[in-house]
């Protein structure tokens, strides 16, 4: 479809060929960075996060130079060529940037996106400014003799740029998979092609310069398909079919376990608990490594220190929480009984008070333990820590910010009562008779 665009176009003018090749690049090259930047903390690889942002300061001044071609009578040229101008800046702007991206490879530098965004910005009015306003750019073309020697000597410079990126894209070539490094490599092929078309032809209207298009077209469908198919939507989807995967292998223990209904009700209920309590964690290491991610360059060693024993603590109770989940499907197979063993309520109150730390500190909830006595009992540790991080986490999640949760336990006639009390919301009335047992329970409210 797009051939035959092509084919109609030129065959009514050139003008309108042009055009039409520019602005499908510039839509393509504004796509990479609407990806690229929306991704920006999920993409591992310096190099195409970096390529993707600068995209959209090459696709700004390629839209520059599609306005300012000769014909279009948009921008007033008072017998300047800008869009030969545009063109050089651009292209050697494109082959800066792929350049540049092998010192942040090299030196394995995190830029910061923010920083890269601004220094692309200011880069893209400078090079505007000296165009149309201050008119110091060198001239490209001389209306009658062609292309200034300039304009030529700039072509082949900016085909030796990218002779050396290609350079070293096939050194870094192991920091990338197969796929995108065959794209990216492509893609600095076309481009170099389309340089050489540049050099050679001596009108705005000519063969080569229709062919360097085609191949600059062809160049940006390439970095097209490295940042957003291979960078970002296979990895996305990889991610998804490892989560369905999982899924899958979970649904298949909950359908061997016997088929009475009051398990079935327990099962769903222990599946709603751990999904519950598995959000806290991953909550806090996505909140602390978001703000590192984006601020780390201009954080304050101590605090990015503090932020990383969260995300630490936050992924070792994770890890622990799966722990428990397959310790507990084990019991469902009968292939482990209860592990009952004395402990120290004072420790589990700690530990629960640990966990819970990096969802309160989020919400500047103040967490405290009342508990005087030396307090011991015999129990299976992992089921009664489970049950403590979920009234924990529930007294947490429907409590306001800057409110308090206390977790106490006292020993009343040879037991042992473990309560936690918070100021939130609370519980209406109507649903208290559900909140214990998988069929409906009994709720005793104390004052």
């Amino acid at each position: 479809m797009l051939s035959a665009v092509f084919y109609f176009s030129i065959a009514q003018s050139y003008l309108l060929f042009h055009t039409i090749v520019e602005l499908f690049s510039i839509v393509v090259a504004f796509a990479v960075f609407i990806i690229a930047w929306n991704s920006r903390y999920m993409q591992d690889n310096p190099y195409l996060r970096f390529v993707g942002i600068a995209y959209l300061s090459i696709a700004a001044l390629d839209l520059l130079h599609a306005l300012t071609y000769n014909g279009m009578n948009i921008i007033p040229a008072n017998g300047h060529f800008y869009a030969n101008q545009f063109w050089v800046a651009t292209r050697f702007l494109e082959a800066l940037t792929f350049l540049s991206t092998f010192v942040v490879l090299k030196y394995r530098k995190q830029v910061s996106a923010d920083l890269i965004f601004l220094g692309y910005f200011f880069i893209t009015v400078a090079i505007t400014f000296s165009i149309l306003v201050y008119k110091i750019f060198p001239a490209c073309y001389v209306q009658g003799i062609g292309q200034t020697s300039f304009k030529v000597y700039a072509e082949y410079l900016i085909i030796v740029m990218l002779l050396v990126s290609g350079f070293y894209l096939y050194r870094f070539r192991k920091r990338f998979s197969r796929p995108i490094y065959l794209l990216l490599i492509a893609s600095i092929a076309f481009t170099i092609v389309s340089e050489f078309c540049f050099t050679l032809y001596v009108s705005n209207y000519s063969t080569a310069n229709e062919i360097g298009h085609y191949a600059k077209l062809v160049a940006f469908f390439l970095i097209y398909k490295a940042n957003v198919e291979k960078g970002f939507a296979e990895p996305t989807h990889s991610i998804f079919k490892g989560l369905q995967d999982e899924e899958r292998k979970f649904r298949t223990l909950a359908q061997n376990i016997p088929d009475l209904e009051e398990q079935n009700a327990m099962k769903d209920r222990l599946f709603s608990i751990i999904a519950h309590d598995l959000k806290n964690p991953f909550t806090a290491i996505l909140s602390f490594s978001e703000i590192i991610a984006k601020n780390g360059d201009v954080m304050e060693p101590a605090k990015a220190k503090k932020m990383g024993q969260r995300i630490n603590e936050a992924g070792k109770q994770a890890f622990y929480l799966l722990e428990n989940l397959l310790n507990w499907s084990r019991f469902q197979s009968e292939l482990m009984k209860p592990d009952l063993q004395t402990i120290d309520i004072q420790l589990l109150l700690h530990d629960a008070l640990i966990f819970a730390a990096p969802a309160a500190h989020h919400k500047e909830i103040q967490l405290q333990v009342n508990n005087n006595d030396q307090l011991k009992a015999r129990v299976d540790k992992h089921i009664l820590e489970t049950i403590l991080r979920n009234l924990l986490s529930n007294a947490i999640k429907f409590t306001h910010n800057g409110g308090s949760v206390t977790l106490s336990a006292i020993s009343v006639d040879q037991e042992i009562i473990i309560s936690v009390e918070d100021n939130g919301v609370g519980i209406p009335d109507e649903l208290q008779h559900i909140l214990l047992g998988p069929n409906g329970g009994a709720f005793n409210q104390r004052d």
